[in-house]
Formats: C-alpha cells, sequence, structure tokens
C-alpha cells in the first residue's frame, strides 16, 4: 500500500485538486447565471409596469417561442421591397404642464425630436410588402394626463388607452408604421414598440423607451430615464439631472451605455453575464465568471442600474 501511495501520490493530489477547482468553477456559473436572471427577473416587471405585461406583449406580437425571457421570430415582416402608403396620418395639439405623451407601436420605429414651440405633432408613416395598409389604424386616446397615439393591426385586438397600451398581433400583415414625433419641451414620453428602434433626442422630462426587438438611444436632461430592449443595444444619455433623476438601463442581448454627467452623486450597480464593463467613474469592477459593478458616486443619492446578459456595458461622462 505504501509504494502504491508513493507511486500514484502526485497523479491523485493533482486530480483531487483539478476536481475541486471544477467544482468551486461550477458553483461560481450557477451562481453568476443566477444572480443575473434575478436582476432582470427583478428589473423587468418595474420597468415596464406602465406597458403591460411583457407575456401578454410577446404572445401579441406573434414571436414563435416564448419561454421566460428568451425570444425567437421565424420572420421579419419589414424584409424585402417596401412601398410607402400615400396618406400619412398627422396629428397636431397643445400639451398641458407635466402632461404625457404614449406612443405605441407593434411593427415600426419611433423617432423623437425636440418641438419649436408648445405643440405635439405627430406624423406616421405605413410602408408595405404584399399587406393592405388600409388595415392598420392609427388611434388616440386623451386623459387629465395626457394623449394616447397607436397603430393597430386589424383582426390583431390590441388597445390604445393613455397609460395602458396593448399591442396588436401582426397576423401576417406587413404592414410597418414609422412614428415621427416632435416633442415640446417639458413633456414627458413613453414609447414602445415590438419590433422596431426607438431613438429619443434631446427630451427634457422623465421618459420610459421600450422594444423587444431593436435598439433603443435615448436623451434627455431630466430623469428617471428607463430604456429596455430584449434583442438590442440600449443607450441612455443624460445632460443634466432635473430631479433626483433615476436610470434604468436593461437588455437582454446587446450592449448597454449610460452617459452621464461629470459631476455624478448616485449608487450606481451593473451587471453582465457575458461581456465586459467600462466605467469613466472611480468604481471597482469585480467578477471572473460575469462582471458586477457597484458603489457610490460622489455623495451618492441617484440610482443607476445597468443590466444585460449578453453583452457589454459602458458607463461614461458625457461630452
Amino acid at each position: 500500500m505504501s509504494a502504491f501511495w508513493d507511486a500514484w501520490r502526485k497523479e491523485i493530489i493533482r486530480g483531487a485538486t483539478l476536481f475541486g477547482a471544477v467544482l468551486v468553477l461550477f458553483f461560481l456559473v450557477r451562481y453568476a447565471v443566477v444572480r443575473v436572471r434575478q436582476r432582470v427577473a427583478e428589473q423587468w416587471p418595474v420597468a415596464l409596469k406602465d406597458l403591460g405585461d411583457l407575456r401578454e406583449l410577446k404572445k401579441l406580437s406573434e414571436l414563435k417561442h416564448v419561454r421566460g425571457i428568451d425570444i425567437d421570430s421565424d420572420r421579419d415582416p419589414r424584409a424585402g421591397p417596401r412601398d410607402t402608403a400615400a396618406d400619412q396620418w398627422h396629428y397636431r395639439g397643445r400639451l398641458g404642464p407635466r402632461q404625457w405623451v404614449w406612443i405605441g407601436n407593434t411593427n415600426g420605429s419611433v423617432t423623437v425630436e425636440p418641438a419649436k414651440g408648445p405643440w405635439l405633432e405627430v406624423t406616421a408613416v405605413k410602408t408595405y410588402h404584399r399587406s393592405d395598409p388600409a388595415r392598420v389604424r392609427i388611434e388616440t386616446d386623451s386623459s387629465p394626463e395626457g394623449i394616447a397615439i397607436c397603430a393597430l393591426w386589424e383582426g390583431g385586438g390590441g388597445q390604445c388607452a393613455a397609460g395602458d397600451f396593448k399591442p396588436s398581433a401582426l397576423r401576417r400583415n406587413d404592414v410597418a408604421v414609422d412614428f415621427r414625433v416632435r416633442l415640446p419641451a417639458g413633456a414627458r414620453l413613453d414609447a414602445m414598440t415590438v419590433s422596431g428602434a426607438v431613438s429619443v433626442a434631446h427630451a427634457s422630462a422623465p421618459l420610459v423607451a421600450a422594444t423587444v426587438n431593436g435598439a433603443i438611444d435615448a436623451e434627455t436632461s431630466a430623469g428617471p430615464v428607463r430604456a429596455m430592449s430584449v434583442n438590442g443595444s440600449v443607450r441612455a444619455r443624460m445632460s443634466a439631472f432635473g430631479d433626483t433623476g433615476e436610470v434604468s438601463l436593461l437588455t437582454v442581448n446587446g450592449a448597454a451605455t449610460a452617459e452621464l454627467p461629470r459631476r455624478l452623486d448616485a449608487d450606481v450597480e451593473a451587471t453582465t453575464m457575458n461581456g465586459s464593463i467600462e466605467t469613466d467613474y472611480p468604481l471597482e469592477v469585480t467578477g471572473k465568471i460575469g462582471k458586477h459593478l457597484r458603489g457610490t458616486v460622489g455623495a451618492g443619492g441617484r440610482k443607476v442600474h445597468i443590466t444585460t446578459v449578453n453583452g457589454a456595458i459602458s458607463l461614461k461622462k458625457a461630452t
């Protein structure tokens, strides 16, 4: 027995060490995955509380498979040559102080620019491949809190109500609607689409931007700002903070970038499962399997949360 131990001692010790290392690595990976999933599960329902139930949203948008937060779509309804409908839809109206503008879409982009005066102006342009653009209608709904403007597909259900938009099912309809919004200063914005990009430039009030398949690029000088995508990058730029200015960025597949004022007072937390974290602020990045950042900048106070599963995170000082 002693001779056997002397002959195989190094190999036994090496094997035991390797097994222990593999075991530790397994538990580290499992812990990181659980942390990221928990983070997404915690943030997503809160961030979408004004946008309806996420599972219903995915079902209505005719996505082929929904399981948790994974999405797989078997077709692109905007692919191929497209024609532009002759008739464009226009809206022009005056907003009261601190009122909301809700833009709801299923297939198409939402582009927001600053208005030159107190008037909200919205244009909806329909493009199509084979389907009839007349089968998609634009509806509005007003309330004391603001106005909702939505695209609804015929036969696909959906609901356009102030603060309560439910997207339509496409039903093999390839019509897309692109919204262009001129937003008055101080107006609050809640813009959502299922398939398409959301771009918001030079807003000056709280905003929410959400899409399932598409990128988000949002800028405002007064938070809070919440930007969420499932498949797409998310970028938010805060040129200044008009209030407590909470920032919440969430994506599953895509990079997340926050550009914040150089002089910042915030409690920051960022997590990615597969990707790097870069920061211009004096914060430490930790983790080997998955990256995590948590810390206080300046005096702290406002919350900055950034989460992605597959993608890099950048925390930059805005120029």
